[in-house]
């Protein structure tokens, strides 16, 4: 079984696939081989699946009758879903990536002498907070998101922070809580839209800034590490410490803190942790309760 990794040239947007592995039917390991399985990608579900790719005809008996060109089986390379076509292993440069429409997957190149990471799912439980020996129930909020956020987050994996989200549009940022409009805004930038922001809408930009600095909770939260952000561009000639300076100038003249996370998964995570603890904190405050999630703690 293989790993393969991709990025989109434009956005990075990460895919993985894996595979293929035995599929041995509802008769265990011990058994014959009916097919084979495999984690595909359809790029157009933009989803990660496990898929039974292979059946054989007649069950093989072990794993070297598997790489049998002359065996007869029937192959399965399209979704189930939407019956496009099905990828284990993308060609390099030609599938687009359907987050940004702009960028192709090519083959994904980890940075060398970093440690390799694998991080945990986020948690499953609701917020716990505990004043006095006892806990306090604080309402789940809703978050608000931008109108004009087509490719963003939708935290759809965070119920147990959230009540559900709403969409309208928003003075600034892509990212509120229902009725903290004006209290709080993120703003999501991907590395590429930081760049264009910067070197190619800065009128724009420094605009946003500007707005962004009323809100008593502000952020710019970009999908990208630093050192991918100081990586010459392929896609623009700007200088990558031009876009550094520029970024860290804003956070300085405006006092807007800059997260630089990993990719969007990650990003979508931090910033659901942040706005429900914000949520948590404000309502506290407003009901009489000392600000803290456990006392004694933090």
């Amino acid at each position: 079984m293989h790993t393969y990794q991709y990025s989109c040239n434009y956005c990075n947007h990460f895919v993985e696939t894996s595979g293929p592995w035995p599929y041995y039917g509802r008769h265990g390991e011990t058994k014959p081989i009916h097919g084979l399985t495999a984690r595909i990608y359809c790029p157009v579900c933009d989803k990660e699946k496990d898929y039974i790719i292979v059946k054989y005809k007649t069950p093989l008996n072990t794993l070297d009758d598997v790489w049998l060109r002359s065996t007869p089986r029937k192959t399965r390379m399209t979704c189930y879903k939407c019956k496009s076509p099905i990828f284990l292993v993308l060609p390099e440069g030609s599938v687009k990536c359907p987050r940004c429409k702009k960028g192709v997957f090519e083959s994904f190149e980890p940075m060398e002498d970093l440690p390799s990471t694998n991080p945990v799912s986020p948690p499953k439980n609701p917020l716990v907070v505990r004043q006095g020996g006892k806990s306090i129930s604080v309402p789940k909020p809703t978050i608000v998101i931008d109108s004009a956020e087509h490719m963003g987050y939708t935290f759809g994996r965070f119920t147990n922070w959230f009540s559900g989200t709403v969409r309208k549009r928003l003075p600034a940022g892509d990212y509120t809580l229902l009725g903290m409009e004006k209290e709080i805004a993120v703003e999501r930038k991907t590395l590429p839209d930081l760049v264009n922001s910067i070197i190619q809408e800065r009128g724009n930009f420094i605009a946003r800034c500007e707005k962004l600095s009323s809100f008593r909770k502000k952020c710019f939260v970009i999908e990208g590490t630093l050192s991918l952000l100081k990586t010459p561009y392929r896609e623009s000639q700007a200088h990558p410490n031009a876009v550094l300076g520029s970024i860290i100038a804003a956070q300085e003249r405006w006092d807007i803190p800059i997260h630089f996370l990993d990719d969007s998964l990650l990003a979508e995570e931090f910033v659901a942790s942040m706005l429900s603890k914000y949520h948590a904190y404000r309502w506290l405050e407003a009901n009489g309760y000392k600000r803290c999630i456990i006392e004694g703690d933090i």
